[in-house]
């Protein structure tokens, strides 16, 4: 089983992943980098997937670098759910101002970046103080904290009461199985409300008792499903309040098993839903399959892994050997199935999301992904050793007289504690990996990790003037050849001045038609940038306000022309931080 676990691992990085459940910016309003002749009115953002407008920002930037007020709180653009847009305060500075934005995207992850636009002249790039306040570090581990409680104890609830309900007959009128049902919902409900008063500050910085945060996250969509967790262990209470004064089931039938298991595993989808509609299964074109697939995955993993936790302290420590020889081969029996739906529902997860090894590898993402998976092949040798234990204990066919006395008294107290021991041992992994899965989910997709590690390579280590003389042949003989001598000063993010001189092969002024550039970043898809030259004397020509606005390799395109239809195009990478 850990081989058939390790080749699935294998097999989901070597095929395509779909898109990434992340929102991407796509389209502004003015546009990045554009030069206006009067101020707009408001500003608008188009993002690859639909937007939570509950805990949105968009502060703008002036050209001296201090905040702009008067921008209105973020709303969804002409009932574009995908489409958000602010209103600017009237009468706008000429200069470059920088729109710096922090969005929820439909994953329920904070999306942040920013993009600058000119009105009556260039006066710099995205200015340095446009990233939006973070969350603090204390925050954000507590926040983490939460959700990992929240994953264990929807893993010892479920857990539990499918053991008691399958696999242990009976058991559910231990006073173990009752504790440990209590402290489960006890944690849960807990690490809800803690995850209602965390989630707001986490994405957009501040203190969990600001009530205007609290205000925001109850009415986003993750809030939403929050409440709607905390209603239905409400209902969860009071059905386990209830069903203390019912007679326990006794009976043994396939039928009164089957419908144990229905009642659990109702309660269970209920509860997983609302992980899977605050995370990454919710959002991206696959969201219709991702949703149940997800919902099934977690569904297995907590019945597996929140059962180890009723065995080793519940069931093993009891002494009701009848019961142990019941329930220990029946868990072992459902503990190998829910591996197998692990496995299938894991790789179609890791594809959606990773989908490449340089995704699985090169991203925090896939890392986590990695150790997940890693340390599930740890559980499942576990498994197959405890699983060997059970049979050779437990599942042995009984024909004579010995073997009947043999069942009757169990196993020795050594053996038993040696299976403790194991079990014990995959309890804690399995707590690590509730740990890794709390990771992930609040985790950057890695497709769009990768995607942003890549834009971050393009950026040059260095920056500076940029000096050359470059030969040009626009056609047309003699004429229409020489050199170029360019120069951008200072070659940096901001305004820059771009000097272009025409020579001749002997570095003498050289007279030409037309000297025109254009500034484009090919990382990013931006440009061609107009340039305004000055052209002076026929061989020379200036521009002071060349736009380059974000770190990058931008190019410089240069055209020079010699007649009316001879010209040639020169490149020159201009490297910006």
């Amino acid at each position: 089983m850990a081989a058939v676990l390790g080749l699935a691992a294998i097999a989901l990085v070597s095929v395509p992943g779909t898109a990434s459940a992340h929102a991407v910016l796509l389209s502004t309003t003015p546009n990045g980098f554009q030069l206006l002749d009067s101020a707009p009115s408001e500003v608008t953002m188009r993002f690859s997937e639909s937007i939570d407008v509950s805990l949105a920002e968009v502060r703008l930037i002036g050209p001296g670098g201090t905040n702009v007020d008067g921008v209105s709180k973020p709303a969804h653009a002409a009932a574009a759910p995908d489409t958000i847009a602010a209103t600017l305060p009237a009468n706008l500075a000429k200069g470059t101002y920088t729109v710096t934005y922090r969005v929820t995207s439909a994953d329920s992850h904070p999306v942040e970046g920013a993009f600058a636009f000119s009105v009556g002249t260039v006066t710099g790039g995205v200015a340095e103080n446009s990233r939006p306040a973070s969350a603090g570090a204390g925050v954000s581990l507590l926040y983490g904290l939460a959700r990992w409680l929240a994953y264990a104890a929807l893993a010892l609830m479920i857990g539990t009461a499918f053991f008691a309900a399958v696999c242990w007959p009976g058991g559910e009128s231990s006073t173990g199985i009752r504790r440990i049902l209590w402290a489960g919902w006890a944690t849960l409900l807990g690490a809800t409300l803690a995850s209602l008063a965390l989630y707001g500050p986490s994405v957009a910085g501040g203190s969990p008792l600001d009530p205007a945060l609290l205000g925001a996250t109850l009415g986003s969509r993750i809030g939403v499903v929050l409440l709607v967790r905390l209603m239905v262990l409400g209902l969860l209470a009071v059905a386990m309040v209830r069903l203390r004064r019912i007679v326990p089931f006794t009976a043994h039938s396939p039928a009164d098993l089957r419908r144990r298991a229905a009642i659990v595993l109702g309660i269970g989808v209920a509860l997983v839903v609302t992980w899977g509609l605050a995370n990454h299964s919710a959002a991206g074109s696959g969201a219709l399959l991702a949703l149940p697939v997800d919902a099934i995955h977690l569904l297995a993993m907590a019945i597996w892994l929140g059962g180890l936790p009723v065995l080793l302290g519940v069931l093993l420590r009891s002494g009701d050997v009848p019961g142990m020889r019941a329930a220990v081969p029946v868990f072992s029996q459902i503990a190998l199935i829910c591996v197998l739906v692990l496995v299938v529902t894991g790789t179609y997860q890791a594809w959606r999301e990773v989908g490449t090894p340089a995704a699985l590898f090169g991203t925090s993402y896939g890392l986590v992904l990695a150790a997940k998976v890693g340390m599930v092949v740890v559980l499942v040798v576990l498994g197959a050793y405890a699983r060997k234990w059970v049979q050779r204990h437990y599942a042995f066919e009984i024909v004579t007289v010995s073997d009947k006395r043999r069942a009757k008294r169990g196993p020795e107290k050594q053996e038993i504690g040696r299976f403790r021991r194991m079990v014990a041992v995959e309890v804690v992994v399995a707590a690590a990996v509730l740990g890794a899965t709390a990771s992930l989910v609040n985790a950057e997709p890695a497709a769009a990790e990768l995607a942003r590690i890549r834009e971050e390579a393009a950026i040059p280590q260095r920056s500076g003037p940029v000096n050359t003389v470059l030969p040009f042949d626009a056609g047309g003989g003699p004429a229409g050849t020489g050199k170029l001598a360019v120069l951008v000063t200072p070659g940096k993010v901001g305004r820059n001045e771009v000097h272009l001189a025409a020579l001749d092969s002997n570095g003498r002024p050289k007279q030409v038609a037309e000297l025109r550039a254009e500034l484009s970043l090919p990382s990013r898809g931006i440009g061609p940038l107009p340039v305004d030259m000055r052209f002076l004397g026929g061989d020379h020509a200036i521009g002071t306000n060349a736009p380059i606005t974000m770190p990058g390799m931008w190019e410089l395109s240069v055209t020079v022309r010699t007649s009316e239809i001879d010209q040639a195009v020169l490149r020159v990478p201009v490297g910006a931080r």
